[in-house]
């Protein structure tokens, strides 16, 4: 007679703390060989505190009262639902344990998917669970990861070949500087407001939401934000172009966003934008960096090319998964 492993879900609580512990540290200690994760996860006492305070929210699955998988999610970083990572012990029946934790997942946030885009970036492994996750309503945009690895010798060598157009007249590219925030938010929202990445983060849509993209830039929130790095293009005097560069890692620089006001698209300023910034990089934190990386639509051929002209190349893909509004 076959034997069948009574499962149970439900909301992480300090009574299962210690028990959790070792799902949890299993997570950490596979977050950038499974996951491809940049930012380094809390530790786990950071982590439970996290919870606690209601920063962060964690389901974990139970197989005969020994946990075993589990989910974390946020609900106030942005104006989306964030599903950050659906980590499993193991090898067996994966999708399975996914699908429990996604129905609770589901259920208690029903109140809240009713009005809020849901977002889960399907990193490393998780894109197993791809054909699944379509039929909760998510939709899927491809995004490629781009790389210039500083010991690749051939990349670097492309980059140092590449020449930069000459800005025509009236255009400037200056450091970082507070005092065009305001600016820079119509720059970000007409840069994204119609793209896909407003699709998963609709903070894109509105001149606000694009405030709160900037600000958690420049104060950290994604990595430790670079101002001597991150370039304004300004056009008499006016910001119309902004490349934000940060640090994720320890190690790693990376691209948040560069984006350009419409009406100076088309001019190859973008490029010429990007160029300015990855040299003052490089110039100034070389030393202390393996590379630096950039996300783009696997169906943006321009940025695709943009990049791949300055020695990047494309590492991995992944599935950026949203569920609209209905």
């Amino acid at each position: 007679m076959t034997e069948t492993l009574a499962y149970k879900v439900q909301e992480y609580n300090d009574e299962f703390k210690n028990i959790f512990k070792g799902v949890y540290n299993d997570f950490k200690n596979k977050a950038y060989s499974l996951y491809k994760f940049e930012l380094e996860p809390l530790e786990y006492d950071e982590f439970t505190a996290s919870v606690n305070a209601g920063l962060i929210k964690c389901i974990i699955l139970f197989e005969e009262q020994i946990p075993t998988a589990f989910l974390v999610y946020t609900t106030e970083i942005s104006e989306a639902l964030e599903l950050n990572i659906i980590h499993c012990l193991g090898e067996e029946n994966l999708n399975a344990k996914r699908r429990m934790l996604m129905d609770k997942f589901m259920e208690l946030n029903k109140d809240i998917i009713a009005e809020k885009v849901v977002t889960y970036p399907m990193l490393g492994s998780q894109d197993e669970f791809t054909p699944e996750i379509t039929n909760y309503g998510f939709k899927l945009v491809g995004l490629a990861v781009e790389r210039l690895i500083f010991s690749n010798i051939a990349s670097v060598e492309i980059f140092k070949s590449y020449k930069a157009k000459a800005l025509p007249e009236g255009y400037k590219i200056v450091e970082w500087n507070q005092k065009y925030k305001d600016d820079l938010a119509t720059v970000v929202n007409q840069s994204f407001e119609n793209t896909s990445d407003a699709l998963f983060d609709p903070r894109f849509v509105t001149k606000d939401g694009c405030k709160d993209v900037i600000n958690k830039i420049t104060s950290g929130i994604y990595g430790k934000f670079l101002g001597d790095c991150s370039c304004i293009l300004l056009h008499n005097k006016k910001p119309v172009g902004i490349c934000f560069v940060n640090i994720t890692a320890g190690r790693i620089a990376n691209i948040p966003i560069i984006g350009l006001k419409k009406d100076h698209c088309g001019k190859w300023l973008g490029e010429t934008l990007l160029h300015t910034a990855l040299t003052k990089l490089i110039g100034r934190h070389l030393n202390h960096l393996s590379e630096v990386n950039a996300s783009t639509e696997t169906d943006n051929y321009p940025a695709l090319k943009m990049y791949r002209r300055m020695g990047f190349k494309e590492d991995y893909y992944y599935p950026q998964a949203y569920r609209p509004v209905k």
